[in-house]
């Protein structure tokens, strides 16, 4: 079993590279956020797409951009997609990134228009944009191959060297093959690339400062363009938060972890004998896996229906059901019963929500991003370590640090990964949640520990991406109403659990 990688390749004003990073200490006075001598980035309204379910009041345009921002002028560009929604007051701009990396913001700018409250769509202009490598925006991969499948053992011990030394030899094989087919654009990637094309977006439209919204991976982008271009923003909301000081290594093996605490927040909100079923059910797995009637049910599966449908609170009544259903066949005596619960737990499965897993959205921004390479070894012993205290199908969380091998570790500048406290004009609102299993609550408090008078809302669930995403007004009030007035919580708060509306049967 592996998690399946997607490679996706990713007005007046100029960017020189090397100029513009702003050092993670108090904002400086007000200056020219862009060197006009390198580059002018176009703004073009263009016509919008026949089908395509837009808002009211709202234009499409592309923002031509240098394919690299490290030589702006050797006459390489690509085209930035975006979205503007114009709002009646026309008060300043707001934009968001919905993680990732991967997550097209054109994608959901008409159902994201609409879950905002009234008084956000009226006051701000809503811009909605593809980062470049995603959906709309250039530059495009081509002939890039998904690494080979690794096969783990359905049961019985893992031998974690072999199994990491062959994850990282498909990875090395298809990323260098990515590489070698696509040798500029590949390499014009990154976070440090793309909160450029972001100023150059906001200069282009002409706000002094704008609000932003970063959601989970969309927190690297918010965290590095504050460091980079701390003047340009007026309000900044990071939610489902990277954590300070990220690493590639850090990333993926800090996994098994979080999601041993988000399996006991579960537990607390949808029946505390959840966590002890959960156990029993691994337990079981190690040994034998359960023949249903929609394949052998392996502890791989399990591990994978497990992590991803905890992220969003609405699958969490049908993860339940399919726990109870697979516990009753673990504790089951005789043929018959073993049958009956083999069947439901066909049906249970084919009845859970669909779900994206945030592990799967893992390209070649990340890469470009984290520097550091683990090596087998490192991750077998992280994998060994995992394996003692939560259980011998937790290391396969740990992907995430493999996804690397055979790209160059500089292939982009790196993007800010300080611990250093950063101070902006006005404070910073951090949302987690705590049993987020995508990024660890402890990652949100870590990031939010580096910006001075940043506040923190903490919901008790396992929801990741929190604002709007839930029915919590003690999440979603304080939220609007710092984006409306700046005004923050006097201390961090934390909320209790509101459970989402029943969804309709399928």
């Amino acid at each position: 079993m592996r998690r399946a990688r997607i490679l996706v390749p990713a007005v007046s004003l100029g960017l020189l590279a090397g100029s513009l990073i702003v050092a993670p200490v108090q904002a400086a006075a007000p200056q020219p956020s862009l060197d006009a001598t390198a580059f002018t980035p176009t703004l073009t309204y263009v016509t919008c797409p026949a089908d395509e379910k837009l808002p009211p009041r709202t234009r499409c345009a592309t923002l031509t951009v240098p394919l690299d921002w490290q030589t702006p002028d050797d006459g390489r560009t690509i085209e930035i997609a975006l979205r503007v929604t114009r709002s009646k007051q026309r008060d300043g701009g707001l934009t968001f990134n919905p993680g990732g990396p991967g997550g097209s913001g054109i994608g959901i700018a008409y159902e994201q228009y609409y879950e905002f409250p009234a008084s956000v769509r009226d006051r701000f202009d809503l811009i909605s944009w593809d980062p470049r490598g995603v959906g709309l925006s250039g530059p495009e991969l081509t002939d890039c191959p998904l690494p080979a499948d690794v096969d783990l053992p359905p049961t019985g011990p893992v031998d974690w060297q072999a199994y990491w030394e062959a994850e990282l030899a498909t990875s090395a094989a298809a990323n260098s093959a990515c590489l070698a087919a696509n040798p500029d654009t590949a390499s014009a990637l990154g976070t440090w690339q793309v909160v450029r094309d972001l100023e150059a977006m906001r200069i282009a439209l002409g706000y002094e400062q704008w609000n932003y919204w970063g959601m989970s991976y969309g927190t690297r982008i918010g965290n590095a363009y504050a460091r980079t271009f701390p003047n340009s923003l007026r309000a900044l909301i990071m939610d489902g938060s990277v954590m300070a000081g990220e690493t590639l290594y850090r990333f993926g093996t800090t996994y098994p972890a979080g999601l041993e605490v988000s399996q006991q927040v579960y537990a607390s909100l949808m029946g505390r004998a959840q966590a002890h079923k959960i156990d029993a059910i691994f337990d079981y797995l190690d040994r034998a896996v359960i023949p249903t009637t929609t394949g052998d049910l392996t502890r791989w599966d399990f591990a994978s229906d497990l992590k991803s449908h905890l992220t969003g609170q609405r699958m969490l009544p049908a993860l339940r059901a399919l726990i109870n259903e697979i516990y009753d066949y673990v504790t089951a005596t005789g043929p018959t019963a073993r049958a009956r619960a083999a069947r439901a737990i066909g049906d249970a499965r084919a009845r859970l929500p669909r779900a994206n897993d945030p592990t799967v959205g893992l390209i070649l921004i990340n890469c470009a991003d984290l520097h550091d390479r683990p090596t087998a070894s490192q991750l077998a012993d992280a994998s060994l370590a995992a394996e003692r205290q939560y259980g011998t199908a937790t290391p396969i969380w740990s992907f995430n640090a493999s996804i690397c091998e055979g790209l160059p570790a500089d292939m982009s500048p790196p993007t800010p990964t300080t611990t250093e406290t950063l101070r902006l004009a006005n404070p910073t609102m951090f949302v987690l949640s705590t049993g987020d299993p995508a990024t660890p609550w402890v990652w949100g408090r870590s990031m939010a520990n580096t910006f001075a008078g940043s506040r923190t809302i903490s919901y008790a669930s396992t929801q990741h991406v929190t604002y709007l995403q839930t029915p919590s007004t003690c999440v979603n009030n304080p939220v609007t109403r710092y984006l409306l007035t700046l005004q923050t919580p006097r201390t961090d708060i934390s909320c209790a659990f509101t459970p989402s509306p029943t969804p309709p049967p399928q």
